[in-house]
C-alpha cells in the first residue's frame, strides 16, 4: 500500500471510530461514495490499524517538536505524521488533529483571541467541545478588525461568533475596520466603549489562534497604502495577525500602517499563540513567524517540522 492511501485509512478510521462520524460524513469529506468507505473500514481493520483503538505505525516524532521547542522556546504544539500525503490530504489531517489538540487544552482557557484566515476557520469548524466543557466562564474576540473582503475566512467576527457558539460562551466583537484610511479614521474607533472592551480582554487572553501568511499575501492586506515599498525593501516574508516581518523575525513598521489589531506587546503576554501551519509554500514565512518569538505553540507536519530545522 502506498504511504499516502495509508494515510488516507488512518484518517478515515480515526473520523469513523474516534470522532464518531457517520460513513456518509465521511464520504462527502473525501468525496467518495458511502459503500467505499464501508469497504475502507473493512480493510482497515484486516491489516490490523483497527482494533482496541486506532494506532498508526508512523508515531508522532517527539524529537522534532523537541528540536523545535530548543530552538525557537516553544512551549507546546503538535507534530501530524503525514508522509508523503498529497496536499489536500495533508491539510485535512492538520485541521483535524489541530482540533483534537485545542479540545483538549480548552479546560484551561477562559480568554480566547481569533486571527482569520481559511485554517482557523477550517479548525474552529472541526472542533468538538464536551459538554463539561461547553459553557463554562470563557469568552471569544477577534484581535484584528473586519477585512476589506466577503470571505468569511477573513472576517473574525464571524470566526469569533461560531467559536463562541461552540462554546457556548460570550463572544465579543470589534466592528471597525482591518485597515482604516488614516490615524483619525483609526482613533474614532479606538475611542469606542466596544474597542475598549475587546482591549481589555487583549491584555489576558489565555489562547489567540492564528494563521500565518507568506508575503505576498493573497488576498492583499492593503499593502499598498500601509506600506508603499517598504515591505519589498525590508524583504518581508510572512505576516501574523496583520503584523509583516523579515526573514530573522523582524517587524516592520510604517508610518501610514494605521491596522485596528491587537497591539504586539498583548500579543506576546497571552499565554498561548498558537499557529497552525502546514506544508505548503510558507515554510520560509513560518520560519520567520517562529524567530519573532511571538509563536509559542505550533501544530504542523513532520515534513515541514523537517525543513524548518534544516534552513535553522
Amino acid at each position: 500500500m502506498k504511504q499516502e492511501d495509508y494515510f488516507r485509512l488512518v484518517e478515515i478510521c480515526r473520523r469513523y471510530y474516534e470522532k464518531e462520524q457517520t460513513q456518509a460524513e465521511i464520504a462527502k469529506a473525501f468525496s467518495i461514495s458511502r459503500p467505499a468507505v464501508s469497504k475502507l473500514l473493512s480493510e482497515a481493520r484486516q491489516l490490523g490499524i483497527v482494533r482496541i483503538e486506532i494506532r498508526s505505525i508512523y508515531e508522532n516524532d517527539d524529537y522534532l517538536l523537541d528540536e523545535l521547542k530548543r530552538v525557537f522556546g516553544l512551549k507546546g504544539g503538535l507534530i501530524v505524521p503525514t508522509g508523503a500525503a498529497e496536499e489536500s490530504l495533508n491539510r485535512q489531517m492538520i485541521v483535524s488533529q489541530a482540533a483534537d489538540y485545542l479540545a483538549k487544552l480548552l479546560p484551561d482557557i477562559e480568554k480566547w483571541g481569533v486571527g482569520w484566515g481559511e485554517t482557523v476557520r477550517d479548525v474552529i469548524n472541526e472542533l468538538e467541545i464536551q459538554d463539561q466543557v461547553a459553557g463554562k466562564e470563557q469568552c471569544v474576540c477577534p484581535v484584528i478588525g473586519s477585512a476589506p473582503t466577503a470571505m468569511q475566512w477573513m472576517q473574525t467576527n464571524e470566526l469569533a461568533r461560531i467559536l463562541a457558539e461552540k462554546l457556548k460562551s460570550k463572544p465579543y466583537y470589534l466592528h471597525a475596520p482591518a485597515f482604516p484610511v488614516s490615524e483619525s479614521d483609526k482613533n474614532l474607533f479606538m475611542g469606542t466603549d466596544e474597542y475598549r472592551q475587546v482591549s481589555e480582554i487583549w491584555s489576558g487572553l489565555d489562547a489567540v489562534l492564528l494563521g500565518i501568511g507568506s508575503y505576498p499575501t493573497v488576498p492583499d492586506q492593503a499593502t499598498a497604502a500601509r506600506f508603499g515599498n517598504i515591505l519589498h525593501e525590508r524583504k518581508a516574508v510572512g505576516v501574523l495577525a496583520s503584523y509583516y516581518y523579515d526573514t530573522n523575525g523582524n517587524f516592520i513598521d510604517s508610518p501610514t500602517d494605521f491596522a485596528v489589531r491587537i497591539p504586539l506587546d498583548c500579543l506576546r503576554s497571552a499565554k498561548r499563540v498558537i499557529v497552525v501551519s502546514g506544508r505548503n509554500k510558507k515554510v520560509r514565512a513560518l520560519l520567520g513567524g517562529l524567530k519573532s518569538g511571538l509563536i509559542s505553540h505550533l501544530i504542523t507536519d513532520d515534513t515541514t517540522a523537517r525543513e524548518l530545522i534544516r534552513l535553522i
